[in-house]
């Protein structure tokens, strides 16, 4: 039986200590998944942390398994349904309204829908994974009609950080939708 086999069997029986010796070997791993995909430490941090209640609760009913593998799926879901989650914005509905063809009116096809709902997603889905302090550079400038000075003001910080922000934004967005951008 390897280590973390011990542990959760330890843990099965109430072992605090082992639950925090088993957190310690794999909360960086798991972390650094969650970080890489949603790419905003304070929401990464959340969803693993959630894995972990999570395991706590379940684990007198979780036999025998390979307990990283367990948890490594649990922090997998946890960040795929997170960004399924993610709520479509104004800017992101301007945005696409905005590159629709006038000609299509109130009647659109059924495939032009489709690619309408595929571009929304694509577009929530690259804001969702923009840093925390990038989105909401964006999000005050695009949703709130800041001007990139007052943004500059509000987060103490440079204009031409306010700025760099917005085109990296813009980049990450044109990287996905290209021919719209």
């Amino acid at each position: 039986m390897n280590e973390q086999h011990l542990l959760h069997t330890r843990i099965q029986q109430g072992d605090r200590k082992a639950f925090q010796k088993l957190f310690d070997l794999l909360w960086k791993s798991l972390y650094v998944y969650a970080q890489s995909v949603v790419m905003d430490e304070e929401v990464a941090k959340d969803l693993v942390q959630e894995v972990w209640i999570d395991y706590w609760k379940r684990c007198k009913s979780i036999q025998n398994i390979d307990i990283e593998s367990y948890l490594r799926k649990a922090v997998r879901y946890k960040v795929y349904n997170y960004l399924r989650d993610c709520k479509f914005n104004r800017v992101q509905i301007e945005v696409i309204e905005e590159f629709l063809p006038d000609e299509l009116g109130c009647e659109a096809p059924l495939e032009v829908e489709e690619n309408l709902a595929s571009t929304q997603q694509k577009i929530d889905i690259v804001l969702c994974n923009l840093p925390q302090r990038c989105r909401e550079i964006f999000s005050l400038s695009r949703e709130e009609g800041m001007t990139n000075a007052e943004i500059a003001i509000h987060y103490g910080i440079s204009k031409r950080t306010v700025e760099n922000q917005i085109t990296f934004a813009l980049k990450k967005l044109r990287e996905v939708l290209g021919m719209f951008f």
